[in-house]
């Protein structure tokens, strides 16, 4: 599934429907982990957008694929907000160590919930945020 939505808040309300809604549907390791986890990068995105693009770009993707062994989620924009190096750089810190940060715990929370957690490199040269949960 794949979804197409304006950059604002009532996206983020909608996506957590969604990826509410379909964790009922199909068993996950933690279905409120993977919730929460999906809201984060959602919220990371919007913000992103609001602060980095003109209004006429205002946009992000969330992608959810779900096999037998796994849901993937990846969630993308046009601010191409998150980049290779700030997620690797989160691999090795604690909450401890970013918690009066201006921002990044978000990143924390997620690489801890889900199983999985990286940035893929998309054609059009932007990056999605990547995260797969077992099922």
């Amino acid at each position: 599934m794949v979804l197409h939505c304006p950059a604002n808040v009532e996206t983020i309300e909608f996506c957590d429907l969604v990826i509410d809604s379909l964790a009922s549907f199909f068993t996950v390791r933690d279905r409120q982990a993977l919730v929460l986890s999906v809201h984060e990068a959602i919220i990371n995105s919007v913000e992103a957008v609001r602060t980095q693009c003109n209004k006429h770009h205002a946009a992000l993707t969330l992608s959810v694929r779900i096999t037998k062994d796994d849901v993937t989620v990846f969630v993308s924009d046009a601010a191409n907000g998150l980049s290779k190096q700030l997620i690797e750089s989160r691999q090795t810190k604690r909450l401890e160590d970013v918690l009066l940060e201006e921002s990044g715990r978000g990143l924390l929370l997620m690489r801890e919930l889900m199983d999985a957690l990286w940035v893929e490199p998309l054609a059009n040269g932007t990056y999605a945020l990547g995260m797969k949960m077992g099922r």
